[in-house]
């Protein structure tokens, strides 16, 4: 009995880390998240350094200023067509841009978008908006709308049971997938086949690809 509630709380513990863990994630300047996924490399935005493109190991690929983002907004809004930030990055597999496209019509934000690659050469791209007093929101999880009934979110639809993933908060917390909640837009993985202490529960939108 005392075995089974050692292994209860610890249990309990590790979702109370991970919760944690996710609510310092969700204002850390990061943009892309599950599954927005360009090989690994992260893009990190704030007012004071523009945005900035890091590798899975944190070191910086590529940085475009905030004068630039500013002069491309400036150039979308007077020529009502996409502009270009200027300089390309290099990612870890490729080219990366940012453009700034029409604002937000419904808020009235600017919006960035990056066109990048990935591990398997695949052209992946994700927008995100950029309020007035310039922050830089998280690039928005897909939704799958169908009529006469509410948005769904398909952030579980691209993982399978089996594969290897890890926290994108924590990437030495790695593992299997071995159960998908789609109700609850969740994933139990782990080092091992089966739940154990070890094992961890994350949205589906709080894991990425481990790597290979």
């Amino acid at each position: 009995m005392f075995l089974k509630r050692s292994v209860y709380a610890i249990i309990l513990l590790t979702l109370f880390t991970l919760l944690l863990g996710s609510s310092v994630l969700a204002d850390d300047g990061r943009i892309n998240r599950a599954p927005y996924h360009f090989g690994g490399d992260t893009l990190f935005c704030s007012e004071e350094t523009g945005c900035t493109l890091l590798n899975m190991n944190g070191h910086d690929l590529a940085n475009w200023p905030q004068t630039d983002i500013a002069t491309a907004f400036a150039k979308a809004d007077t020529s009502g067509q996409n502009a270009k930030v200027n300089g390309d990055g290099q990612g870890t597999y490729g080219p990366m841009q940012l453009w700034a496209v029409s604002p937000d019509a419904s808020t009235g934000n600017n919006k960035l978008c990056m066109i990048g690659f990935d591990e398997w050469n695949k052209q992946n791209d994700m927008c995100f908006q950029v309020t007035q007093d310039w922050h830089y929101l998280q690039a928005p999880l897909p939704v799958v709308v169908i009529a006469g009934a509410a948005a769904v979110d398909n952030s579980c639809d691209q993982w399978t049971v089996g594969d290897y993933v890890r926290l994108i908060s924590n990437h030495s917390t790695t593992g299997n997938i071995f159960s998908i909640d789609t109700s609850n837009g969740t994933v139990t993985f782990g080092p091992t086949a089966t739940i154990t202490v070890t094992s961890f529960t994350a949205k589906c939108s709080e894991i990425e690809f481990g790597p290979t």
